[in-house]
């Protein structure tokens, strides 16, 4: 006999049925949930890859890119209508990426006026005040401090103009927009950019990313490249002032050790007249003796009036002498400070070579590690 076969019966079949319907309900309400997280992920990732192209770019060739109105992924640094070309689409070809990057809406700050501020033109704007000495260059080497030059000058500006790029009416140094899920840009993304994080709705779904001109600045590291570049160009001005003072110096010791080497002739020539004198004085003193030896009566007078001379010279000579040594001891003691004096001179003279070189090499070095 076999034996009886049982299945589901219509209650366990309704269960089940029931409970795949609700998770099959579950599923589909939060499978819009997930396509959102799935989508905004990437749409990160690429606006963060495309911030790092661009200020690799900076870093590489010290200014950033020019927006692409072309459409071929490279840059239109040409002027239309006179005017420099803002926003437009990011170069994705020039900056080296896929060209998955071509939808992205990019803009970079290229203002004029009141100052040169292109921050999209590599131009001479840093120029170190180095003392006199330096070398004569034409211009400074063109690298990155003339684009934080650019920076600074637009930060400190006030207010915004309409020839500078903004984003959400703040000053940017540049903004990159995606348009969302949509694929169209809205809002001010249509003709500019949206401040950054503005809440997306059912009218606006665009993704924008910025960074400001304080912010940029901040993020290549131009406030701390430029207090040290200026640093040196202060301590090389320093040096030259210093050398200046020790030349100055060398001058006046070198004139007082002239003076000594004079006096020191002159009183030798003191002490040879002394000498003469005395010769003179000795030869009256002899001829007063002779006079003396024969003569009666008178010797003893004329010998004594001819021996003061000889007195007076001998104590001429005694001083002329003692004025030789102590000259000559003066010109020893000027010789010594002169000496000192060109010592002090070559080692300013050498500070100051060194600290212009520091100068130079700071100028020259940029951003650069």
């Amino acid at each position: 006999m076999k034996a009886p076969q049982r299945g589901f019966s219509l209650v366990e079949l309704a269960v089940v049925l029931a409970v795949g319907a609700v998770a099959g309900l579950a599923a589909w309400q939060l499978l819009p949930a997930s396509k959102d997280v799935a989508d905004g992920e990437p749409v990160q990732q690429q606006l963060s890859m495309a911030q790092a192209s661009l200020e690799g770019f900076l870093l590489r060739n010290h200014r950033l890119p020019c927006p692409d109105i072309q459409g071929a992924g490279q840059e239109s640094c040409t002027d239309v209508a006179g005017a420099a070309v803002s926003v437009g689409r990011l170069p994705w070809r020039a900056l080296g990426l896929p060209q998955g990057y071509a939808h992205l809406r990019y803009g970079v700050y290229r203002a004029t006026t009141p100052s040169d501020n292109d921050l999209a033109r590599v131009a001479d704007r840093y120029q170190p005040l180095l003392p006199p000495t330096a070398p004569a260059v034409a211009s400074s080497p063109l690298n990155g401090l003339d684009l934080c030059v650019a920076l600074r000058r637009a930060s400190a500006l006030s207010g915004a103009s309409g020839s500078e790029l903004t984003a959400g009416g703040v000053r940017a140094a540049y903004a990159l927009a995606h348009p969302g899920a949509d694929g169209i840009f809205q809002g001010d993304n249509l003709t500019g950019f949206d401040l950054p994080g503005r809440a997306q709705d059912a009218n606006y779904d665009d993704i924008v990313v910025s960074a400001g001109l304080p912010e940029l600045s901040g993020r290549i590291g131009c406030p701390g490249r430029l207090g040290e570049a200026n640093a040196a160009a202060r301590a090389a001005y320093a040096a030259y002032d210093l050398d200046r003072d020790a030349d100055q110096f060398l001058r006046f010791r070198s004139m007082a050790y002239d003076v000594r080497k004079t006096s020191t002739q002159f009183a030798i020539a003191k002490e040879v007249m002394a000498g003469v004198d005395i010769v003179i004085a000795g030869a009256g003193f002899t001829t007063a003796l002779a006079i003396a030896a024969n003569s009666v009566g008178l010797g003893f007078g004329v010998v004594a009036k001819a021996a003061i001379p000889v007195g007076a010279s001998a104590a001429a000579l005694v001083a002329a002498t003692a004025g030789v040594i102590s000259a000559v001891i003066s010109e020893e003691k000027a010789k010594a400070q002169f000496e000192g004096a060109q010592t002090l001179k070559e080692e300013y003279a050498a500070e100051l070579e060194r600290a212009v070189s520091a100068a130079t090499l700071a100028d020259s070095k940029g951003l650069n590690p």
